[in-house]
């Protein structure tokens, strides 16, 4: 593993720590957004045999995606709550997961992604925004050794 996947996957390690200890998750991600704003892109996962590294949705505009792009976090606590914004409800419920958090991320104006925990059902019901903003701003590093290692790599295609 190159030293600069190790870095960006050892920054959202962290991340998701803080999160499992101060706000609890049974699944964390990381979705980086793509050029163009139309999609996003896994690129760490806590579940990468369900929810593998790579995975792509679109970016519909919703009252979810505005909310995001303000830079507030989302929190439900129910399936009733977020489900007309995932197109994937059903794998969500069946894998036993009801609620969910999707924290964005911004450094100096520019969006980078977001950080989504999923959790049983009710499990995001206490003051969680101080933790959530706390992962966030800790992402900025993850997201910016993300971006070296895609240099990297590119600059590696362009060399051989």
């Amino acid at each position: 593993m190159s030293s600069d996947r190790a870095a960006f996957e050892a920054a959202f390690d962290q991340v998701s720590a803080v999160l499992q200890s101060r706000v609890g998750h049974m699944l964390f991600t990381v979705s980086r957004n793509l050029p163009g704003g139309r999609e996003v892109e896994r690129i760490y996962s806590s579940l990468p045999s369900n929810y593998p590294v790579g995975g792509r949705n679109a970016v519909d505009q919703t009252q979810w995606t505005r909310r995001m792009d303000r830079g507030e976090c989302f929190i439900a606590n129910e399936p009733g709550e977020f489900g007309e914004h995932f197109h994937n409800l059903n794998t969500i419920v069946s894998e036993g997961f009801g609620a969910v958090i999707n924290i964005p991320v911004s450094h100096a104006g520019r969006k980078l992604g977001s950080l989504n925990l999923l959790d049983r059902a009710g499990a995001y019901r206490g003051d969680v925004l101080p933790a959530c903003r706390e992962a966030g701003a800790m992402a900025v590093a993850g997201f910016t050794a993300y971006e070296t290692h895609l240099e990297q790599a590119l600059s590696t295609v362009r060399s051989t």
